[in-house]
């Protein structure tokens, strides 16, 4: 669902004959679609995220028995270990992580650090009865550290729900206001109701000390909400300020034109107030980008098909279509029978989304929601959750985070997604172009060298057509997503992956794609099976691809993502480039994604490449 428009030719679209037929030189063989399991890792967020749920027990951890940091010794819960480690080798993580204000992931890797100093030298480690971290540790930004030292470490998912358990330490930092004591006009500490409770026996003692806990816990958390609200405010105000109020004032006609318009609004209409600074939706608001997405057959095919070959999934049922846009998935679940189907957008397209229905007359069955999904209250659950969300590289714009929460606030027991599952590979390609447009074409501009426009070029994953004929390894699994069980945690991602060459070439890309799954019941489709028709059809499954085609027809308009290499590897078959795979979201901007890839060769007749330029990498790149 991407409206991001790069560089490269789109499916349909007119050019030159010479350059047709470049095109189509590109695209002459088909790509082979045997899936090759990846040997992948855990991620700082668990790779096998759709178990996290599972992690869970009364006592915020299951597993195996929580281990010291620092020496052998077993506990049975985490509050043990760390009161352990406090008392006995001088070290309180709590303290630690709110004295450096550490978030998830610096608190994740301190942990990790710590096990790898006593791994190395475990006496040593034993023996030390004082540990200290520096703030600004170099080790509490780097991605190493994210690996969990120890398989199933159950402090790793522990200990954000400890943080201020203590009683003496909540109250310290109550009393002292260094964190959570409001300030000024901030809100005030209503009298306890247990404050004049008098207790007779020990567990009396006990059960009033845990109900006050608990009521300074609700009245830290009401704060914190207080001023995180009062600075948002700010924020926004000093940005309408700065920036909207400057734009209504430098264009006072079209601010006059826009209110005629709004007094003009048929009675009963309810304007929706808009978000000035939401371009994510604004960007989805125009006809063009939608054509373009509907132009992708393979991808609105891809649905229609799923939905009118399996109408005894939707008939009768509750639909609910997260990013309605034009409304085309809606009425297909009308069509196939559906009871009711809810409609959600936070754009402008969804008023031409609720003409498009009425004119189609579903406005019976279809009805039309605008707002986030996250924030926004529906009549009922449903039955079904249909949502067109896939970006570039699968995860560009972070729909599926939204399509989760969905899910959570709003899919019935039973029920399924569409699509039910998507899979992220990987492939290399030897196609030297995409060097030669970023590059190259800097050393000669009309008789002049521009060689510092060269600085960062590649770091811009590139999206664009990759010629099936090109690929010279095969495929490999980077991430699969059942969506009935994944979580929002688990889309941040490292995967270990190793690609084997199948000819004596050259390496010049990586080349990323995604798969698509239709299931009738939402159950996960095996790394096995893959995405042919032939093969689907004698599964009972639907589906698609976006990896490279040998004919325009099949092409979809998120093309594949390419990670240029800046000096092509050199191989031969029976070669394999053994790495690491890290996506994250960008901090700034949640939408954007930050990709690594570390990696090195290995020659399959056991040479030395140490000493080889590009044999060995650590190449950053982003999707902006």
């Amino acid at each position: 669902m991407s409206g991001r428009i790069l560089q490269g030719s789109t499916a349909g679209g007119s050019s030159s004959n010479a350059d047709s037929a470049a095109f189509n030189a590109r695209r002459q063989s088909t790509i082979s679609q045997a899936y090759t399991q990846s040997e992948y890792s855990e991620s700082e967020l668990g790779e096998q995220d759709n178990t996290w749920d599972d992690w869970e027990d009364e006592e915020g951890m299951s597993g195996a028995d929580p281990k010291c940091l620092f020496c052998s010794s077993i506990f049975e819960d985490a509050r043990q270990v760390f009161d352990h480690c406090t008392k006995v080798h001088g070290f309180d993580f709590l303290k630690t992580r709110h004295t450096l204000k550490l978030d998830f992931y610096q608190s994740i890797r301190l942990i990790n650090y710590l096990r790898r100093q006593a791994e190395q030298a475990p006496l040593e480690a034993e023996k030390t009865t004082s540990w200290s971290v520096a703030a600004g540790a170099e080790f509490l930004q780097d991605d190493e550290y994210l690996r969990p030292v120890i398989e199933d470490d159950s402090l790793l998912f522990a200990f954000e729900d400890l943080d201020f358990e203590d009683s003496g330490e909540q109250d310290r930092i109550l009393e002292e206001g260094d964190v959570l004591m409001p300030q000024g006009d901030a809100l005030k500490r209503p009298e306890s109701q247990w404050s004049k409770i008098e207790t007779k026996t020990e567990l009396e003692a006990q059960l009033l000390k845990e109900l006050r806990l608990a009521e300074e816990k609700l009245f830290a958390a009401e704060v914190q909400l207080s001023q995180t609200e009062a600075q948002f405010e700010e924020y926004r105000t000093r940005v309408k300020a700065s920036f909207f109020d400057n734009l209504v004032a430098s264009a006072p006609e079209q601010s006059s034109l826009a209110k005629d318009e709004a007094e003009e609004e048929e009675p009963g209409t309810v304007v929706v107030p808009q978000d000035e600074g939401n371009y994510y939706f604004n960007s989805y608001a125009h006809s063009d980008i939608h054509q373009q997405m509907l132009n992708d057959r393979v991808r609105t095919e891809g649905y229609r098909d799923f939905i009118y070959e399996n109408k005894d999934v939707f008939k009768g049922k509750t639909v609910l279509d997260v990013g309605c846009g034009t409304g085309i998935l809606s009425m297909f679940a009308a069509r196939a029978g559906a009871a009711k189907v809810l409609s959600v957008d936070n754009s402008d397209i969804i008023e031409k989304a609720r003409k498009n229905i009425v004119e189609n007359g579903f406005q019976d069955i279809i009805t039309l929601y605008r707002g986030k999904i996250e924030e926004i209250k529906l009549p009922c659950k449903v039955d079904v959750i249909i949502s067109e969300w896939m970006g570039y590289f699968l995860l560009y714009e972070a729909m599926l985070d939204s399509v989760l929460v969905a899910r959570d606030r709003f899919l019935a027991p039973g029920g399924i997604l569409a699509p039910s599952q998507t899979r992220i590979l990987m492939t290399a390609s030897s196609d030297e172009s995409f060097l030669e447009d970023s590059i190259h074409y800097w050393n000669d501009v009309y008789g002049f060298k521009m060689s510092t426009m060269k600085d960062n070029v590649l770091q811009e994953a590139v999206v664009d057509f990759v010629s099936p004929e090109t690929l010279v390894t095969d495929t490999v699994c980077l991430k699969d997503l059942p969506h009935q069980t994944i979580t929002v945690a688990g889309l941040d991602f490292i995967t270990d992956f190793e690609l084997t060459m199948q000819r004596d070439d050259h390496i010049s890309a990586f080349v990323g794609y995604f798969d698509t799954w239709f299931t009738r019941d939402g159950k996960d489709v095996p790394l096995d099976v893959g995405i042919e028709k032939k093969e689907l059809q004698s599964l009972g499954l639907n589906g698609f691809t976006t990896g490279p085609v040998h004919t325009r027809s099949e092409e979809t308009h998120w093309k594949q993502t390419m990670f240029v290499l800046e000096k092509a590897l050199v191989l031969q078959k029976g070669d394999k480039v053994k790495g690491t795979f890290y996506c994250h979201k960008n901090h700034m901007n949640p939408r954007a994604l930050d990709l690594r890839i570390v990696y090195e060769v290995i020659k399959k007749d056991g040479s030395d490449v140490s000493a080889q330029d590009g044999m060995k990498a650590d190449l950053q790149f982003y999707l902006r």
